[in-house]
C-alpha cells in the first residue's frame, strides 16, 4: 500500500536547497503526492550541515509525532567533510559513521518502514574546497561513506534508492547548483522523478 503519511528527514538537500523554481525534490513530492487525496502528508524536514549523528537526535522527536507511513532519510555527505585542508581528517570517522549509520536505521525502523536515500555525486572541481570556505569534499570519500551506507542497511533489509551508483556515470553538470554540491531545480526534478518511481514500485 502506497504511504499516506511520508516524512522526510536528512540535509540541506531535503530542504531543497539549489531549487529555486519549486523548493526542492521532496517538495515536488509533496505537491503531487498530497494532491492525490485529503489524507496525504508530506513533511520536509530537512536541515543545512545536518549530520548522522544530529539525524539521530531528531528522528524520534520529528519522525515519532508525526506517526509516518514511511521515513525517508537522507543524509548526504556532511559526515565526509574534511576542514582547514584537504589532508585533514574526516568530520566524522568512518568507523563513527558505521555505528551512527546502524543506529539511524535501527531507530527508524521502529517507528516505520524506512527508504535510505545515498548522496548524489558532486562536481568535485567546486568543492576542493567548498566556495569560499576551507571545507573540502571528496568524491572518493563520498564512495567509502556510501559503501558503509549500503552495507549497514542490506544487513538490516532497508531499501535504499542509490542516487550515487544511479548518477555515476552520467554527466551531471547541467544537474548541479553553482556551488556544485547541490542539484539544481532540473537535477530536484530527476531525483523527484527517480523517488517517486521507486516509491510506486515498491509500495504500490
Amino acid at each position: 500500500m502506497f504511504p499516506r503519511r511520508i516524512v522526510a528527514l536528512g540535509s540541506s538537500s531535503i530542504h531543497g536547497r539549489g531549487d529555486s523554481e519549486l523548493g526542492g525534490f521532496i517538495h515536488r513530492l509533496r505537491l503531487w503526492h498530497e494532491a492525490q487525496g485529503p489524507r496525504n502528508f508530506v513533511y520536509q524536514l530537512g536541515i543545512f550541515g545536518e549530520t548522522t549523528d544530529r539525524l539521530i537526535q531528531r528522528l524520534s522527536i520529528e519522525a515519532g509525532a508525526r506517526r509516518p507511513h514511511l521515513i525517508i532519510l537522507y543524509p548526504g555527505f556532511n559526515d565526509i567533510r574534511r576542514e582547514g585542508a584537504e589532508s585533514s581528517e574526516n568530520a566524522v570517522s568512518i568507523e563513527d559513521y558505521s555505528s551512527s549509520m546502524a543506529a539511524l536505521v535501527e531507530s527508524a525502523l521502529k517507528i516505520s518502514p524506512t527508504l535510505m536515500l545515498t548522496g548524489f555525486p558532486f562536481d568535485e572541481a567546486k568543492t576542493r574546497p567548498y566556495l569560499s570556505s576551507d571545507w573540502y569534499y571528496l568524491r572518493s570519500d563520498a564512495a567509502r561513506y556510501t559503501d558503509v551506507l549500503r552495507q549497514v542497511c542490506a544487513e538490516r533489509s532497508c531499501l535504499v534508492l542509490d542516487c550515487f551508483a544511479n548518477w555515476g556515470s552520467d554527466d551531471i553538470s547541467d544537474l548541479l547548483a553553482e556551488d556544485g554540491l547541490h542539484c539544481n531545480p532540473k537535477g530536484h526534478e530527476r531525483l523527484y522523478r527517480e523517488l517517486r518511481e521507486f516509491l510506486e514500485e515498491n509500495y504500490s
